[in-house]
């Protein structure tokens, strides 16, 4: 394998694995194929050379997103970030604007493409079909991070090329091909009598192609599996904080590994020289990491974050995840409470401090109407009048009610007792259980 050396844009030298071209036949034309990581980091960077009076599209690497990683940090691009960043926007983002779902729909093209492939043939509409789609989630992906970082455009400028009517014609007479020669006999097969149809590097030119789709296909067709799968664990995570004794790396991986597994990541690495800050001129090791899938990419942002003390937490005033950089026991965040303090804008952590000793009255009317519900869920668990799985939801219903009355007077006043009644509680339990 040669080592090709490349200068980027940032003045950095680095050595990249040289990758095996792949031909590309559109009538008489013939193409070689090459999609690069961008000096930003960027995914997806293509770039044109022209051999011999014919066009040649040059293919080093497939990668859909890299980042370095150093001292609990994350670059990508220009731009560093706290490790663990990534996986609290995931947190965030999900439900915002239904985004993780609209990404949900465009797959009926493409899984069936993939076992279309898998199985040896190929229909020219499916092929065409699951380009449209992808292109459409390349549409929502800007939306979420990292996507907003990365050059999305020389994506669609791929997936353009790659799912063309050409492409499909030759990858259907390739399948032809194939199919004749696995029909030969047995004295054909032993005198090599080969297909007269059979070219080595057209043969050798469909797999590398068809490598490309499948790692295509198989990503976005993850994608959105991949970030539900990430956000349920990175819930479950929040909501066990409590169980560890104290916020640091060896009680928060318990957690995390009970949680994640000891699940094996679709990751590469390799070795770079960085700037140690954007304006320094010293010169640093950090490890250069390719993901083929974005589950990889959050859980590896997370467990980065995880080994220097890092960890995404919920606050209970505003229900915006924030990401913790250190082993205190802060529960609010720095963020703006979605409540006032005298008509004024306030931060939670303020908001909370300030209504603390409201929190702790024991007069608060509001505290025995969620104690003594609390109770009667609990009660009728034991005596199986609804189920453990109930009671759970109801309670975790009733918690939210409760510190919403705290929060809010006027909920407090009024609609908290009407929410708090058993009927108005179960139903609502009932409600959230038949989504999950």
């Amino acid at each position: 394998m040669k080592i090709k050396k490349k200068t980027l844009n940032n003045g950095l030298n680095t050595e990249r694995s040289e990758f095996k071209p792949i031909f590309l036949y559109f009538g008489k034309h013939k193409f070689q194929k090459n999609f690069k990581i961008g000096a930003k980091g960027v995914l997806w960077d293509t770039y044109f050379d022209r051999l011999d009076s014919e066009e040649v599209l040059i293919m080093e690497k497939i990668s859909f997103f890299s980042a370095n990683f150093r001292d609990g940090r994350i670059r990508i691009g220009n731009i560093t970030y706290s490790a663990g960043t990534f996986a609290t926007h995931l947190l965030n983002q999900y439900y915002k604007d239904d985004t993780a779902a609209r990404l949900a729909v465009y797959k009926q093209y493409s899984w069936h493409l993939y076992d279309t492939i898998s199985s040896g043939y190929l229909d020219n509409n499916d092929f065409l079909k699951a380009g449209w789609e992808i292109q459409q989630i390349l549409l929502t992906l800007p939306k979420l991070q990292p996507f907003t970082k990365l050059d999305v455009e020389a994506e669609r400028i791929r997936i353009s090329e790659l799912f063309t009517e050409d492409n499909a014609n030759f990858i259907r007479e390739y399948f032809n091909t194939k199919a004749k020669i696995l029909a030969m006999g047995i004295n054909e097969s032993a005198l090599d009598l080969l297909p007269i149809e059979f070219d080595k590097v057209q043969q050798k030119t469909a797999d590398n192609l068809l490598d490309d789709m499948m790692t295509t296909l198989t990503f976005y067709d993850r994608i959105s599996n991949d970030m539900r799968e990430a956000f349920e664990g990175l819930t479950e995570f929040c909501d066990r904080l409590d169980e560890a004794e104290r916020f640091d790396e060896a009680h928060l991986l318990r957690i995390a590994l009970d949680i994640f597994g000891n699940e094996k990541l679709d990751v590469t690495s390799e070795y770079v020289a960085m700037r140690k800050t954007a304006k320094s001129k010293t010169m640093v090791t950090a490890r250069r990491m390719f993901f083929n899938n974005y589950y990889s990419f959050v859980l590896t942002d997370f467990f980065e974050g995880l080994h220097y003390g890092h960890y995404p937490r919920r606050c209970p005033i505003c229900k915006r995840y924030f990401l913790m950089t250190s082993a205190r026991r802060q529960v609010y965040c720095n963020g703006i409470a979605p409540y006032t303090l005298k008509g004024k804008s306030i931060t939670c952590r303020k908001y909370a401090a300030r209504m603390k000793e409201k929190e702790l009255s024991e007069g608060n009317p509001i505290n025995p109407i969620y104690k003594n519900r609390c109770s009667a869920i609990r009660v009728e668990q034991k005596r199986s009048t609804i189920t453990a799985e109930f009671a759970a939801m109801a309670l975790k219903v009733a918690k939210e009610y409760w510190q919403k009355a705290k929060y809010d007077d006027n909920y407090a006043n009024g609609q908290f007792k009407m929410d708090m009644k058993r009927e108005n509680l179960y139903r609502e339990t009932g409600r959230r259980i038949k989504q999950k």
